[in-house]
């Protein structure tokens, strides 16, 4: 530390890390203020075109015009040969050629000719991996601006044409409101009739309803009669067939007995005579008051229809409005049906007044052929006495005569009163359908009523519309602005963009991943300027775990000014920081985190662990999402992601640079901590395991002379104690067995080399065949990939070791007597220190099979003094 020299290389040590961070986060600082530099040819050959909607348009010189004054990329104009040779030299990144018929492609959908207009992108991707994303941005933005002109432009074609229909719209509203001024009162006296004319009907109808009553009164005395007049005609068919029987029986009373029955004969005609005459008047009487009810109920059902059809006539004429002119019709279409089923009831009425003629008829006919039976019958008793015997077989027959034919008429009273019941049945429905009528015409009259009310207010608005404020509606369609209209119509929506953690810059962004890169690479510096392994030279009882935290001491106290140095000179560029020491803080343990894994590695594997410090740097950069969203990586990489120290420094950092967020950074910190302390665990623990594993690795490297090797310190030589001890009892047996054993392995070592190598190529084929066939895997074929090659690398060292075990273990066959006792003293001494000494107790040794050989050869031998 005496030296200058020494100081130089300490500080390049601790500033040259943050070199990487300052000039990148610089660079990175805003990328895109300068993307106009980034060139992109343009080719406009379009010639424009012309349509009834939009007039003359030429879609490409407007959008020449437009990126004229657009910054968002350097927008070069040439012609096609130029262009493309700019792109293939490098000149350009990207041209973009807009074809002749392209505003013509356009307006071909206003003609119904679809034709999707496209314009020719090309882009050399062997310029730039990043300029293609940008001029790609640059190209779809143009569409956008494409479809805002053409937007622009119908909008206006549109706007102008609505001024220009505007002043004759107004003179046709004007014709329009007085033409329903006229039709609002036709209408409105056109309902006032038909409200008239349906109080007269639901009159009529009112008045049926008493002579329809009395109808029903009139047939119920005709059943009554009826009734009589049945009950008659039997008892004169029991009188018949009395008067038969006496006949027969005596003979000899004839004269007598057949004047009686003739006297009684006529006496029963008689009444049944006079029941007649009673029923076919009350008939007459009935078929006459049911006619004049029929008459009645016809005119009012004409009536009722003749208003119908003026009520339809009316709706069709008025141009009322759906929401109006529907319950009309629904009631309209319920007088309808109301007329059609009164009608069939008016032909039922017909139909029995036309039974009840035919009744009367028969019943008259039966009253005259009952009074011939009965003339009949008085003549055959006057000839009674003169011929008793001649004259009795006609009167039996002219009895018969009469007993049928008053069976026949009491069947003919009995048909008329079922049709006498189905009268006054069929009269009760009339009544009820003529209510029904009469509820249906009220409804509809004040729905009609209601009607009325509603064209006239209509007719009060439209009159008031020329001196309403809102007729001025109309002013402001031929008022209308197409300029604004066509600019909202081409951009209606406006996006206002929040961040809820701002960040001032891309390179603050970017500061936290140059910033952990940083500390990564200034701890993997350490360990290759300083010396790993502590020199033993005056502590021969320094434990494995001291010697590595006393290391890892001084490596820290380097990296917490590392940290420091690259923290503070990040917050003087100008990277944003919501606490600056949070963020110098978190830097400090970042750095000493990552100094405890890479040291750990380094002190544990040499050159392996410096390896794969390069390697996690490598894979860092991807998978700890510092630059690319993890989501937007592999899935390899997506795998791997939680488990880099990185992940957890960058977020830790972003914490910092944006704003805290409840306990993020803590977890952040938290587990970046928890692997640092992991690692110097781990590493204190196989450092003790691998030191003779890494000293004989070294020794191989300082062969070659060519690769700078590490000294690795171990107490002795390294060789185990039961070795030595089998040694000095017996070192010509010890030769011996490592002779054997040695023989075996330097035979087949060549073989299993070459089996290695070839096993290793064939599975290295295998998964990039596969990789071919499954490229969708392949992030995890090449983690496989990876894990194939280090097998096969770990048994390639494992044989080496093997066999450098036997070497080393073969010098202790050949070391004279007295370097072998003074061997076992300095061996014997280090394993008498504590548990964490540097004496390795996992060296892959030969000793059991010495131990087991000298048992067999040398059982009287005793141990050394």
């Amino acid at each position: 530390m005496r030296v200058p020299q020494v100081w130089v290389i300490l500080i390049g040590v601790m500033v040259t890390p943050a070199l990487y961070s300052w000039f990148n986060v610089a660079a990175f600082w805003d990328p895109y203020e300068n993307v106009e530099n980034i060139r992109v040819a343009v080719v406009n050959e379009d010639t424009g075109d012309t349509s009834s909607l939009t007039g003359p348009l030429d879609v490409g010189g407007q959008l020449e015009d437009n990126l004229k004054e657009n910054d968002q990329l350097g927008w070069t104009f040439m012609d096609a040969q130029e262009a493309d040779d700019a792109l293939r030299k490098g000149d350009v990144y990207a041209s973009i050629t807009i074809p002749p018929a392209f505003t013509g492609d356009i307006l071909g959908i206003f003609e119904g000719k679809y034709s999707e207009p496209e314009l020719k992108y090309q882009v050399n991707e062997k310029n730039s991996a990043i300029s293609p994303k940008i001029t790609d941005t640059g190209a779809n933005s143009l569409d956008a601006v494409i479809n805002s002109v053409v937007k622009e432009k119908v909008a206006d074609a549109v706007t102008k044409e609505l001024k220009k229909q505007g002043g004759r719209l107004e003179d046709q509203l004007d014709s329009a409101q007085g033409n329903a001024i006229d039709a609002f009162d036709e209408t409105s006296r056109t309902l006032d009739n038909a409200s008239n004319e349906l109080a007269g009907v639901q009159q009529k109808i009112a008045d049926a309803d008493p002579t329809i009553v009395a109808a029903q009164d009139t047939l119920r005395s005709v059943d009554s009669s009826l009734d009589t007049a049945q009950q008659s005609l039997s008892e004169v068919q029991s009188i018949m067939t009395d008067v038969q029987g006496e006949i027969s029986t005596f003979a000899t009373e004839t004269s007598g007995a057949f004047v009686d029955g003739t006297g009684a004969l006529a006496d029963g005609t008689a009444s049944a005579n006079s029941a007649v005459a009673s029923v076919a008047g009350e008939l007459e009487r009935a078929n006459s008051t049911v006619g004049t009810a029929r008459r009645d109920a016809s005119d009012a059902l004409r009536q009722g229809e003749r208003t119908v059809e003026q009520l339809q006539g009316m709706l069709r004429a008025t141009a009322l409005a759906p929401g109006a002119t529907q319950p009309l019709q629904d009631a309209l279409n319920g007088l309808e049906e109301r007329n059609a089923e009164n009608r069939a009831i008016l032909d039922d009425l017909d139909a029995l007044g036309t039974n009840t003629s035919e009744s009367l008829t028969a019943l008259n006919d039966a009253s005259d052929a009952l009074e011939q039976a009965t003339g009949q019958a008085n003549d055959s008793a006057e000839a009674l006495h003169k011929a008793t015997g001649e004259t009795l077989p006609k009167v039996q027959a002219a009895i018969t005569r009469l007993n049928n034919t008053a069976g026949g008429f009491s069947g003919a009273i009995g048909a008329t009163r079922n049709q006498v019941g189905s009268s006054i049945t069929l009269l009760d429905g009339v009544r009820e359908q003529l209510g029904k009528t009469g509820n249906v015409l009220g409804t509809f009259e004040s729905e009609l009523e209601e009607t009325a009310d509603g064209l006239n207010t209509a007719k009060m608005d439209v009159a008031a519309l020329k001196f309403a404020e809102d007729g001025s509606l109309l002013d402001t369609v031929t008022s209308l602005d197409s300029v604004g209209i066509s600019r909202f119509v081409a951009s209606p929506a406006e996006v206002n963009s929040h961040a809820v953690y701002p960040v001032s810059s891309y390179g603050s962004g970017m500061a936290a991943l140059f910033t952990n890169l940083s500390l990564w690479i200034g701890a993997f510096m350490l360990t290759i300027i300083f010396r790993v392994e502590v020199d033993r030279e005056g502590l021969r009882r320094l434990s494995v775990r001291q010697a590595l935290s006393g290391r890892l001491a001084l490596l820290g106290i380097f990296a917490v000014c590392q940290a420091v140095i690259v923290s503070i000179g990040n917050l003087i560029i100008g990277v944003q920081t919501v606490n600056p020491l949070a963020f110098i803080g978190t830097a400090v343990f970042i750095g000493i985190s990552y100094v405890t894994i890479v040291y750990s590695l380094v002190a544990t594997l040499g050159h392996l662990g410096r390896g794969i410090a390069v390697v996690l740097a490598f894979l860092q950069i991807t998978g700890a999402s510092g630059l690319y969203p993890i989501e937007m990586t592999p899935d390899f990489f997506q795998l791997i992601h939680p488990l880099l120290p990185i992940t957890y420094g960058v977020d830790a950092l972003r914490e910092t640079i944006g704003g805290f967020y409840g306990t993020f950074y803590w977890k952040s910190v938290g587990v970046l901590g928890f692997m640092a302390l992991m690692a110097y665990v781990v590493g204190v623990l196989l450092k003790r395991g691998l030191a003779n594993v890494m000293r004989l690795v070294n020794e191989q490297l300082d062969g070659g002379e060519l690769i700078v090797s590490d000294r690795v310190e171990v107490a002795g030589h390294g060789y185990r104690l039961r070795d030595v001890l089998i040694a000095v009892r017996d070192q010509d047996a010890f030769r011996d067995t490592l002779d054997h054993r040695w023989k075996t392995l330097r035979t087949n070592y060549s073989f299993l080399l070459r089996l290695v190598a070839i096993v290793g190529l064939v599975g290295s084929v295998v998964i990039a065949l596969l990789a071919q066939f499954l490229r969708d895997q392949s992030d995890i074929l090449f983690g496989l990939l990876c894990i194939w090659f280090f097998l096969i690398i770990a048994f390639v060292a494992g044989l080496e070791y093997v066999k450098q075990s036997y070497r080393h273990a073969y010098t202790l066959s050949e070391l004279p007597s007295k370097e072998l006792r003074d061997e076992l003293s300095t061996t014997m001494s280090a394993n008498s220190m504590p548990r964490e000494s540097s004496e390795p107790e996992s060296t892959p040794t030969v000793s059991s099979h010495i131990e087991s050989h000298q048992d067999s050869t040398n059982d009287g031998q005793g141990s050394p003094s």
